[in-house]
């Protein structure tokens, strides 16, 4: 008997010759557009990746958010093949058009914000597709007020891959200010493992509108297991106040390190002449009770500050700190078991902020050169006693007669470079206030930069500065009791002509 014959039929590709739509992006994000005022634009790739024409009959948006929105003229729209631009794309009346196969065209899509707010919203393209006849992608963007700062922190996530035990590394993260005013660095707090360090803080910094700063990050492993941390950047952005920048090494971890803790800071501190505050951290602590190690700094002070100051007893669990001028300054702590193991710094923010009505500081930049603060009564002459209160002047008799809180002080002289001196008066009387500084000596420096800063009623007036050479007087302004306020004189400097004590 026969056996039957079984037929092998090929297998047969079936292609479809119908059109395909793609979408690109999978999302739009426009960021933050000036509310009422600007409009933000991205662009979206509708691709016909079939074997047949894509007729797109219409582009809309959905959503609550619809109307803020909009669709460029479609004859702006830009094809493409794999090598190539063509006009493959053809635009017909009511909006409609036709992509070739394999080819792409790039529609710009408009956002413009009427309001401070987030907005989403969809753009459904419907065409020709019999699979996918309606396609949709997200759209989002943020309404911000005029002028106003924007930060903009690249990357968010720092991944400093494997590290060995005698092994660093380092990466960086740049801050960026994309509004249009300035963009204040207000505070940076680091968080999880001590083993990120950055190279340098940017508390306090101003960017300017389009100004970027890099900070670099430092990793340093003290254990085998995995590490993971962050840091948190806040700003003066009215939306977007912190942003945080991940850390992860050896591909992260929870290891528990020491903390570092500073016990009731001073968040103000009112002065009259420099003044010495106490920090204590004595309440760090380890998490299996090892010993620890204490490392105090300074590492923000206002400009006339001394810059040599330093903690006065820096590896020790309480330090004192000398406050020397008006402004912020911030003091750090960190600690380290024995086994070197350390904590992230914490930090303590000081605002110190003057007691006295009038309150004028002074510092320079030569570290040998002598600068004079002078503060005469009603615009009277340079060393006239007893209405120029300057070094061999310091505390005359001013206003009622024997009432010291009328009186100008100086609060602080100083003769070896940098300085600050400061001249306060507690109440003043009704009158006017000349403010001079005089380059007494130059020592090894020439020609120096002086620096003021003038407060009423704790707030800061004015300040500037200029470049003097030796004997030279620069009239800064006048102070204008009880009013506050404070006249720049714009005035060159002048030769003192041997005038250099008190008359």
């Amino acid at each position: 008997m026969g056996l039957p014959l079984v037929g092998c039929t090929p297998e047969i590709e079936i292609v479809s010759l119908d059109p395909e739509i793609a979408l690109l992006p999978e999302a739009l994000e426009f960021g933050e557009v000036v509310a009422g005022e600007e409009t933000g634009e991205a662009v979206l790739f509708i691709e016909n990746t079939g074997a047949a024409d894509l007729m797109i009959t219409t582009i809309d948006f959905s959503g609550d958010d619809a109307a803020v929105f909009s669709l460029s003229p479609l004859g702006t729209a830009t094809t493409t093949d794999a090598a190539t631009t063509t006009d493959a794309a053809t635009t017909t009346g009511g909006g409609l058009m036709v992509l070739e196969r394999q080819t792409s065209a790039a529609v710009p899509i408009r956002f413009a914000p009427t309001e401070v707010r987030a907005y989403t919203a969809e753009v459904v393209v419907r065409s020709n597709d019999p699979l996918k006849p309606a396609e949709a992608i997200a759209l989002s963007g943020v309404g911000r007020v005029p002028y106003a700062p924007d930060i903009e922190v690249t990357p968010l996530s720092l991944d400093f891959g494997d590290v060995g035990a005698d092994e660093s590394a380092e990466r960086p993260f740049q801050v960026e200010n994309v509004g249009d005013a300035d963009l204040r660095i207000e505070s940076v707090v680091q968080t999880g493992a001590g083993t990120f360090q950055l190279q340098r803080s940017i508390s306090g910094i101003t960017l300017p509108p389009g100004a970027s700063d890099t900070v670099f990050v430092s990793f340093d492993p003290v254990q085998p297991e995995g590490d993971s941390g962050g840091v948190t950047i806040g700003s003066n952005d009215p939306d977007e106040p912190f942003v945080t920048v991940d850390l992860l090494a050896n591909g992260g971890g929870d290891f528990p390190y020491p903390e570092a803790v500073i016990a009731s800071c001073p968040r103000r501190v009112n002065i009259a002449s420099p003044i010495v505050e106490s920090f204590d951290g004595s309440g760090s602590n380890d998490p299996e009770a090892r010993p620890l190690s204490y490392t105090w700094e300074i590492v923000r002070r206002p400009d006339a500050a001394d810059p040599d100051g330093a903690p006065s007893s820096p590896d020790q669990p309480q330090t004192d700190i000398r406050i020397d001028a008006a402004g912020t300054w911030e003091i750090t702590l960190q600690v380290a078991n024995d086994l070197g193991v350390p904590s992230v710094p914490t930090s303590c923010v000081v605002e110190a902020v003057p007691i006295d009505d009038i309150y004028v500081e002074l510092s320079w930049g030569g570290p040998t050169a002598d600068f004079d603060l002078h503060l005469a009564r009603d615009g009277a002459d340079f060393f006239a006693t007893p209405s120029d209160c300057s070094w061999c002047n310091s505390n005359p008799d001013w206003g009622v007669p024997g009432d010291p809180d009328d009186d100008p002080l100086l609060a602080l002289d100083d003769d070896d470079g940098l300085g600050p001196e400061i001249i306060t008066i507690h109440t003043p009387a009704d009158g006017s206030y000349l403010v001079r500084v005089h380059h007494f000596d130059d020592g090894d420096d020439g020609t120096t930069t002086a620096f003021a800063q003038v407060f009423t009623q704790g707030t800061l007036a004015w300040s500037g500065s200029r470049p003097m050479g030796r004997n030279e007087v620069w009239d800064v302004g006048q102070i204008n009791w009880p009013a506050g306020t404070f006249g720049v004189f714009n005035t060159d400097s002048w030769d003192a002509a041997g005038i250099r004590e008190c008359r």
